[in-house]
C-alpha cells in the first residue's frame, strides 16, 4: 500500500455489500417472485454475485429468457416484494461496528453514496440503527446521475463539510472505485462485498483493498 491516509477525515461507504448485507432480503424476494411467476428460483451464491448491479440485473438473473414489458413486470414484483421485507435479514457486516462506533466516539463525520434509489434506500437505514446517524445519504436518484459520475461524491463531501480529497470512500464494485477516482478521493475495494467469484485485487485500481470487514474497522481505528 503506497496511499496515504494522512489527510482523511471523512468515511463515505457504499451501502449494499459494503456497509449493509443486503443479500439475504434480496434472495428472499426473489425466491417469491420466481415462486409467484412458476420459474425455477437462482441460487444463494449466483445472486450474491450480482446484487451490487441492482434490481434488473438480479431479475435478468432469475428470468434471462424475458425483457421488455414482461421482465419489467417481475421486476417491478420483486421490488415490492423486497420493499416489504427489507430488513429481516440485513445488518451491518459483521466486523464493521467497531469502525462505526469509533466514528461515533470521535465525533468523525461519514456517508453513504449508493445507486439504491431513494425510496428504498430511506426505508431501509430507518431500520438500522448506527452509532452514529450519516451525515449524508446520496441516493441514486439523488441527483440526475450517478455513480460512477463525480456529482454524487461531490455532493457527500460539501454535506459532510469537508472536501473530496479528504474521504474515503469504500465500495464493492469496480464502479464504486471509478466513482471515488474521479472526485480524487482515496478509495477502498470491500473485497469481502457481492463481487464476481473471480474477482481479484488487481481487478480494482483502488488505493486500499479489505478482505473483511473487520480490516476497515481497523484501518479506521488507527487512522481516523
Amino acid at each position: 500500500m503506497t496511499a496515504s491516509a494522512n489527510d482523511l477525515n471523512c468515511v463515505l461507504f457504499d451501502l449494499d455489500g459494503t456497509l449493509l448485507d443486503t443479500s439475504y432480503d434480496f434472495a428472499y424476494a426473489i425466491g417469491k417472485t420466481c415462486e409467484h411467476f412458476g420459474q425455477k428460483t437462482v441460487t444463494y451464491q449466483d445472486l450474491r454475485t450480482v446484487v451490487s448491479q441492482g434490481g434488473l440485473a438480479m431479475t435478468q438473473l432469475a428470468f434471462p429468457e424475458l425483457n421488455g414489458d414482461e421482465l419489467e413486470e417481475r421486476r417491478q414484483y420483486f421490488l415490492d416484494v423486497y420493499f416489504n421485507n427489507i430488513a429481516h435479514h440485513t445488518g451491518i457486516f459483521p466486523g464493521l461496528q467497531a469502525g462505526l462506533e469509533h466514528l461515533a466516539a470521535n465525533n468523525i463525520d461519514w456517508g453513504i453514496v449508493t445507486n439504491k434509489p431513494q425510496w428504498l434506500t430511506e426505508k431501509l437505514l430507518s431500520l438500522i440503527k448506527f452509532p452514529s446517524a450519516p451525515k449524508s445519504v446520496i441516493c441514486g436518484d439523488t441527483l440526475s446521475v450517478r455513480k460512477p459520475n463525480p456529482e454524487p461524491m461531490y455532493l457527500a463531501a460539501k454535506e459532510c463539510g469537508t472536501q473530496p480529497e479528504n474521504c474515503l470512500y469504500l465500495g464493492d464494485h469496480p464502479r464504486d472505485i471509478e466513482a471515488g477516482i474521479n472526485a480524487k478521493m482515496k478509495t477502498g475495494a470491500a473485497m469481502y462485498g457481492y463481487l464476481p467469484q473471480t474477482a481479484t485485487d488487481k481487478d480494482w485500481p483502488a488505493d486500499w483493498h479489505f478482505h473483511t470487514p473487520f480490516e476497515i474497522s481497523r484501518f479506521i481505528q488507527q487512522n481516523f
